[in-house]
């Protein structure tokens, strides 16, 4: 009987151990993941604006006419810096103006925000910087702050890109609170669920068609880049409670400046919600793509696009 109680305590024993060592192990990746992260964001030199808004942060970089960068969700400057690095769908001979939206990086939400007083922001931005006009892209989320900002300001707007953006029609939270504010969590939930990730962004009929390389560069370049999720928060709360549904109540037929609208073909949703934006917005191109919310493949289509787009407005 004793003996039977030694074995039973000593393979208890055994388990805690190898238990505790398996959580000390996954705790040193996360740390060592969580590191070089922030030294990713560290290592990337911006500005801070102190507006009426509260702080907006930003970088330039390039030459050539100015972009005004707009970031979609679980963004910064970061991710906009990787529209034109990473995934190429900015490239060219540009001035990138990128900014942090509200509760990003190191721009401030203001407690009442909304996307139409995030664009009143970029306007202030731009008067400190000494820009005259810009080409705004606004990708994802950034796209109703974007669209707002064509509106108010069509003499700062030389023209409209609307790459992904947020579209008419029920948009789902993207990410649960204690998610987006929690380190550890989120980490924990790319390496363990990406494929439910995944479908929080493409239909999963897309999500199908991903080979595994790419669905390695998505898990790489969408979500492990979104750490620290704890600095960026506050923007996450933000475009899943006000920002994404405010696109319901955009006034589209305003928007004047030539616009051009890129979205997923093969995205019933995404699809179906850009071909009103085309309906509704008076002088734009649609642009049609594969590849589901990331337009994977089709990164020089949508720099050509853009040139076309950049290169008439010049001429007029």
């Amino acid at each position: 009987m004793r003996s039977a109680m030694k074995a039973t305590v000593s393979t208890f024993g055994a388990t805690a151990l190898i238990l505790i060592l398996v959580l000390a192990s996954v705790f040193v990746l996360f740390r060592q993941d969580l590191r070089r992260a922030r030294d990713r964001i560290a290592s990337i030199q911006t500005g801070v604006y102190s507006s009426s808004y509260g702080d907006i942060e930003y970088r330039i970089d390039g030459q050539g006419p100015v972009m005004l960068v707009v970031h979609g969700i679980v963004g910064g400057i970061d991710q906009g810096m990787s529209m034109v690095d990473t995934w190429g769908h900015l490239r060219g001979p540009y001035t990138h103006l990128y900014i942090s939206r509200f509760g990003y990086g190191k721009s401030s939400r203001p407690v009442d925000a909304t996307a139409r007083m995030q664009s009143a922001a970029y306007k202030e931005l731009l008067d400190h910087l000494g820009i005259d006009r810009v080409f705004v892209v606004g990708n994802s989320a950034g796209g109703p702050s974007s669209m707002w900002f064509a509106i108010d300001y069509p003499d700062r707007t030389s023209g409209l890109i609307l790459l992904s953006s947020a579209v008419p029609g029920p948009e789902p939270a993207y990410m649960p609170k204690l998610v987006a504010k929690n380190d550890f969590i989120y980490w924990a939930a790319v390496k363990t669920m990406p494929g439910t990730l995944l479908k929080l962004l493409v239909a999963e009929s897309v999500a199908k068609t991903y080979t595994a390389e790419q669905r390695d560069f998505i898990v790489e370049n969408a979500f492990m880049a979104g750490l620290p999720i704890s600095s960026r928060s506050e923007g996450i709360i933000f475009d899943n409670e006000v920002s994404l549904p405010s696109v319901n109540n955009v006034p589209f037929d305003r928007i004047k400046a030539p616009t051009v609208i890129f979205q997923a073909v093969d995205d019933p949703r995404e699809f179906h919600g850009g071909r009103e934006l085309a309906r509704r917005i008076p002088n734009n191109t649609f642009v049609g793509l594969t590849g589901g919310h990331f337009l994977f493949g089709h990164d020089e289509e949508i720099c050509a696009a853009i040139a076309r787009l950049i290169k008439q407005s010049s001429m007029k």
